[in-house]
């Protein structure tokens, strides 16, 4: 089996990835959260960092284009091919209406003609290896049946699914039966994306759709960094474990100093990381109040050492 970390935005950006990957292990693949291109222009000029090679020592990743004209991928392609990479993921699964209302992302997916225009100028002169991430649809998982023959008419990667509708964003059930009945039907290598928090979710999924053979992991990772461990049941001791997390913890502190300015911005990227962080921790909610009140980066690194260090 084949194992992803999910594109997050604001949370498995390089700063994670390389952390990630130089301390605790390597993913078989990693995305770039989003990149938006609007009209040829890039949205947030300062997404594209996230590509460049020197943020990118331990692992290259996919980058993931959000738009949705032929247009803005050439945008988008020429930044990718300027930074020698050789593979792209276009992103028709975001859920938030500030992007689904402009088109883009799992809003897309109501539109089944304007798909498949977007792909037919896309690989009509792409160089670059193209895998979609999807939803079942935007407003019903029905939205994603005119869209199979659409997939299976161009030579993708894979098909990346995350079995939900854009107006559920990540709340409610995961659509598992239907996640295995459109997959089946999909000509390309399909990868399953969401909700894989233990062992018994890849099992839940196997168990509907046995050929499944690549997962795609986010919130799992952000609650249990050593999931992969289990997942391919190789046992690491606690001395072992401590080390991997302290320096994983040690690099993201070392990276955020050089991107942001002030104690106050980089704690407050890390709040939002301990909401899920936390969760791996036995008395975790306590240490999430704690990171909550930390004012100075000294007071973070006293918090959360202390907790590595007396993990079970």
């Amino acid at each position: 089996m084949q194992f992803y970390l999910a594109p997050l935005q604001g949370l498995t950006d390089w700063i994670f990835r390389e952390s990630f990957s130089q301390h605790i292990g390597p993913f078989d693949k990693t995305f770039t959260p989003f990149i938006r291109v609007q009209g040829g222009e890039f949205y947030r000029p300062s997404q594209c960092n996230d590509l460049l090679p020197a943020h990118n020592v331990f692992q290259k990743p996919v980058p993931q284009f959000l738009g949705n004209t032929v247009e803005s991928f050439k945008r988008f392609e020429e930044l990718c091919e300027a930074h020698g990479y050789v593979e792209a993921n276009i992103n028709m699964g975001c859920p938030y209406p500030m992007v689904t209302g402009k088109g883009m992302g799992a809003g897309l997916l109501a539109h089944p003609t304007e798909v498949a225009k977007l792909l037919e100028g896309i690989f009509a002169e792409t160089k670059l290896k193209i895998s979609i991430k999807t939803r079942l649809g935007h407003e019903n998982a029905t939205e994603f049946e005119p869209l199979i023959p659409i997939f299976n008419a161009f030579p993708l990667e894979e098909l990346i699914i995350h079995p939900r509708i854009a107006k559920q964003q990540y709340k409610g059930e995961a659509d598992l039966l239907a996640f295995a009945e459109y997959a089946s039907r999909i000509n390309h290598p399909v990868c399953y994306n969401g909700d894989i928090l233990t062992v018994a979710d890849i099992e839940k999924v196997h168990a509907l759709a046995p050929q499944i053979d690549r997962f795609m992991i986010g919130r799992g990772i952000l609650q249990n960094p050593f999931l992969l461990y289990k997942i391919r049941k190789q046992e690491l001791t606690q001395t072992e474990r401590v080390k991997m997390l302290r320096n994983f913890h040690i690099s993201i502190i070392e990276h955020c100093k050089q991107k942001y300015s002030g104690d106050l911005h980089i704690l407050k990227r890390f709040e939002e990381l301990w909401e899920y962080h936390a969760v791996g921790f036995e008395n975790g909610h306590k240490i999430y109040k704690q990171v909550k009140k930390c004012k100075t980066l000294a007071q973070y690194e006293g918090v959360v050492f202390k907790a590595i260090n007396e993990m079970n």
